[in-house]
């Protein structure tokens, strides 16, 4: 998707043209799906469609130096949210819940979809949070060396999922009040500044610990 593509578009347009990413809940952890679940994780997905669909070959043009970084076995990491964004040298906006609803879905109880309203057992919970956790520690992370400070993120502690394309995009907020929304547009006018770089996060502990979620 854009993630994986971004750093090639450059090569596809004119020189005059601008080029900087809005890249909406790719961020996926590598932490294995809770063990009762019997989902087989996204990670061996990740791993077949890498090998079966001429992956590492695709990452020579997309992404020469984030393939260089990793074994041959361990290629399909470039494929992979957690893995390729300290890769990424474009200016991006990357918004990413810290319990993205896809992938605890999956995770927990293999539901293929959303979860509207999950419910969890203690022992699932607590998956759940730690989950949250890596996911806010990563994060913060970015923007890795490579491109800082041209990138922003715009993580709140809610449980939800690509809402760029639901009403959420206007409603959710961090528990500072700043909408996704929002912090696009000023990541597209920091663009247009020539100068990219706040973020957006919020520092609560918990599921569904922001207050404006």
């Amino acid at each position: 998707g854009a993630m994986a593509w971004l750093d090639a578009v450059e090569e596809y347009v004119p020189e005059s043209v601008s080029v900087a990413g809005f890249l909406d809940s790719n961020y996926y952890q590598d932490l294995a799906p809770y063990p009762l679940s019997e989902f087989e994780g996204f990670q061996t997905e990740t791993k077949i469609i890498t090998m079966e669909m001429n992956g590492t070959a695709l990452l020579s043009i997309a992404s020469p130096t984030c393939a260089a970084g990793f074994d041959p076995d361990d290629v399909w990491r470039c494929h992979y949210g957690v893995h390729r964004m300290p890769f990424i040298e474009l200016p991006y906006l990357m918004t990413h819940a810290q319990y993205d609803g896809w992938q605890l879905s999956h995770d927990v109880h293999d539901y293929e979809g959303i979860e509207s309203d999950p419910v969890y057992t203690d022992d699932e919970m607590f998956y759940v949070n730690r989950f949250g956790a890596m996911s806010s520690a990563w994060l913060r992370t970015l923007p890795s060396e490579m491109n800082s400070p041209q990138s922003s993120i715009y993580s709140t502690g809610c449980y939800n999922h690509h809402i760029s394309e639901k009403s959420g995009f206007y409603s959710t907020t961090t528990s500072n009040n700043v909408t996704e929304a929002m912090a696009l547009g000023v990541f597209i006018d920091q663009v247009r500044a020539g100068k990219v770089g706040q973020s957006w996060f919020d520092d609560c502990v918990g599921y569904e610990c922001g207050l404006g979620c």
